[in-house]
């Protein structure tokens, strides 16, 4: 079995900053392997150690992304490209889609494609469901427990975790599953094969070896504007007196915010 996991590096902390010309800058904060893209490395290992095969580690962008590569080496993954070319900078979700897409065609031998729901940075989620879609393949979203995956009968069972309920599909493989939080519990990598993820070829291609015409890449949406949140409100404190008296004040506090 072949499993294919796209993965995406972001900024640990939300706190960045937006420049004049209303681009993200994470400057100073540091790089980590977007949180559900972690689980869908996790899966596709648990899957492949349970039928045999290889994982593939996919992703997009500069030299910068080589880090979270190599974390997904160091946690099991037998090989991984880094896709980078200064024509697909800043290519919007559907032309990053287009360009995983082309990556699964070239590697050719794909049974099952793992991607987070959605990237914690934009938080599009538009990622996995446009790449099933240029691909011609069934998308299983929000799976958060994998019964099945047999490469042989070209099947596979899940559960995804609805907003109100939880429904079990099947689908036909090769398809794109989309990972969710709780769906397992990504493995620590060990020092030995932290050591060994950093002496790891990792082959870089572009998107003439894609064979990709980037004019068609431009992203369809374009941002207007953008601003951080606004700061959240002080909080206030209830002094003085005993419990009881305390606990009157934050009733009469309550009743004037009506809260209850």
């Amino acid at each position: 079995m072949h499993a294919v996991v796209f993965i995406k590096q972001v900024p640990q902390q939300n706190s960045v900053k937006i420049t004049p010309d209303k681009q993200i800058d994470a400057s100073g904060i540091e790089p980590i392997i977007s949180l559900f893209d972690e689980y869908a490395i996790e899966e596709a290992l648990l899957q492949v150690e349970k039928n045999g095969g290889k994982v593939t580690v996919v992703t997009i962008g500069g030299e910068e992304q080589i880090d979270a590569l190599r974390k997904a080496l160091a946690m099991g993954a037998d090989q991984a490209i880094l896709v980078n070319d200064p024509a697909l900078r800043n290519i919007g979700s559907l032309g990053a889609a287009k360009v995983g897409a082309a990556v699964v065609r070239k590697l050719g031998d794909v049974d099952v494609v793992f991607c987070g729901k959605q990237s914690t940075d934009d938080e599009t989620a538009v990622f996995g469901p446009a790449v099933a879609r240029y691909l011609d393949m069934p998308v299983l979203s929000y799976v958060y427990k994998v019964h099945e995956l047999d490469p042989g009968a070209k099947r596979v069972v899940v559960d995804r975790a609805m907003e109100t309920t939880t429904e079990t599909v099947e689908a036909t493989l090769p398809a794109v599953l989309t990972t969710v939080k709780d769906l397992n519990q990504p493995r620590y990598p060990s020092l030995l094969k932290i050591k060994k993820a950093q002496k790891a070829d990792i082959p870089r291609w572009t998107a003439a070896d894609l064979g990709l015409n980037t004019a068609e890449l431009a992203p369809k949406v374009t941002y207007l504007d953008r601003v951080p949140p606004p700061p959240r409100p002080k909080g206030s404190m209830i002094d003085g007196g005993s419990a009881q008296e305390k606990a009157r004040k934050l009733v009469d506090v309550l009743v004037n915010a009506q809260v209850i």
